[in-house]
Order: structure tokens, then sequence, then C-alpha cells
């Protein structure tokens, strides 16, 4: 009788343990495709950015080519886009408040 009962708790604690590996095998699974689909996502906008950016950044240098100091004043925004980017993008990753681009656009 004893022995019974002992058999049937331990089924039942190898069958919870089973449930619970195969289900936290699945949520991990399901987690990281979806960390992989929001990384891409992430990865497309940030790529879509920068080039928009680099072209808003090479136009405005243009336009200012007749200033003195085309070269350095160019260089300036392209860094200050780069940092305005990163600065963004690692904003977003750690899920702090997005700047808008009107915010960028200074």
């Amino acid at each position: 009788m004893f022995g019974t009962f002992i058999m049937m708790l331990a089924v039942a604690v190898l069958s919870s343990a089973l449930t619970l590996a195969l289900a936290w095998k699945w949520m991990r699974r399901s987690w990281q495709q979806e960390l992989e689909r929001r990384l891409r996502e992430v990865h497309e906008e940030v790529g879509r950015t920068a080039e928009n950016r680099a072209r808003r950044a090479v136009a405005d240098a243009l336009a200012d080519i007749n200033a003195g100091d085309v070269l350095r004043d160019a260089t300036w925004k392209a860094a200050r886009s780069g940092s305005d980017l990163l600065s963004d993008r690692l904003s977003s990753i750690f899920g702090k408040r997005r700047r808008l681009e009107s915010d960028l656009a200074e």
C-alpha cells in the first residue's frame, strides 16, 4: 500500500517536471524568436535612420558650400548625427523614452 503511494507520487512529480521542462523549452524558443524579430526590426530602422541622416548631413554640407568652414561644419554635423543615432538606439534598446524627430532636427 505504502509502496503504491510512493510510486504514484513519483510518477506525478516526474510528470510535472517533464511538463515544466517542455513548457520552459517552448517558452524560451518563442521568446528567442520574438527577440530575434525585434532585433531585426531595430536593425532595419537603424539602417534607414542612418541613411536618412547621412543624406541630410551631405545635403546640408552641400547647401553650405559657400561657407568658409564647410569641412569643419560638415564633420561636426556628421559626428552629431552619429552621436544622436547611437544615443537613440541605446535608449530604445534599454527601453527609455525615444526622442522625437523634431528634437533631432535641432
